[in-house]
């Protein structure tokens, strides 16, 4: 239950709540500055060592993303207070979303964990905003779409952060989600013909080059 509402439900909810107090820009930056609640929990919480490389990539990672998503234009952000509240209550619950789940995970499955938290979200959404009061038009497309979006979109994409939390650390986890503008920024070079300049070059490795380390770093301080 905790997992699926502050976890599976909050994620989804306090994000698009961000989006509609301010915009989608704001409200990717303000989620993913997830890792940084993530070390919190390490060093509070889990009374983990948190280096002072960690920290440096972290950081750099962070600015990848900030750079990717605002392409250097502060422009771009609409912060007022309920956005930023929303926005941080969404990368809060990106740290519930991969840390609580674990154990239950353990004893029941990553399948078991993911399918009921997602149906205990669903539930508790459909009370707070029932599906019969959504304007749609129901038609085979809609229905495809919506298939589509709930099993490669959200189950899908949960199933394998929960399961790449059990072979690394939470904080990789969050390090490597916040990097999902990462993936939509190549995507979009690949398949949909936008240019490859230098502050995305310039992002991307700010991106990928602090995960790669902090991964080293992590495998490291295991063995």
């Amino acid at each position: 239950m905790t997992y699926a509402i502050l976890g599976v439900f909050s994620v989804q909810f306090f994000f698009y709540l961000c989006i509609q107090y301010s915009n989608a820009v704001t409200a990717t930056i303000l989620q993913y500055i997830s890792p940084v609640f993530m070390l919190v929990y390490d060093f509070f919480i889990a009374k983990k060592r948190i280096s002072n490389t960690a920290l440096i990539y972290v950081v750099l990672a962070m600015a990848g993303v900030f750079l990717m998503t605002t392409k250097g234009d502060l422009s771009n952000l609409s912060i007022t207070p309920l956005a930023l509240l929303f926005g941080l209550l969404s990368a809060l619950a990106v740290v519930f979303n991969v840390v609580l789940p674990q154990r239950f995970a353990r004893r029941y499955g990553l399948l078991n964990t993911v399918g009921w938290g997602m149906l205990t979200a669903g539930l508790l959404s459909n009370f707070l905003y029932p599906i019969y009061h959504v304007p749609f038009k129901l038609d085979g497309l809609s229905i495809a779409i919506s298939i589509i979006i709930a099993l490669f979109g959200t189950a899908f994409s949960f199933l394998i952060s929960m399961k790449a939390a059990s072979l690394v650390s939470p904080l990789i986890v969050a390090v490597v989600g916040a990097s999902e503008p990462l993936s939509s920024a190549v995507l979009s070079v690949l398949f949909l013909g936008m240019v490859l300049d230098m502050p995305l070059v310039i992002a991307m490795l700010l991106i990928i080059v602090p995960m790669a380390l902090l991964s080293i770093e992590e495998s490291t301080l295991k063995k």
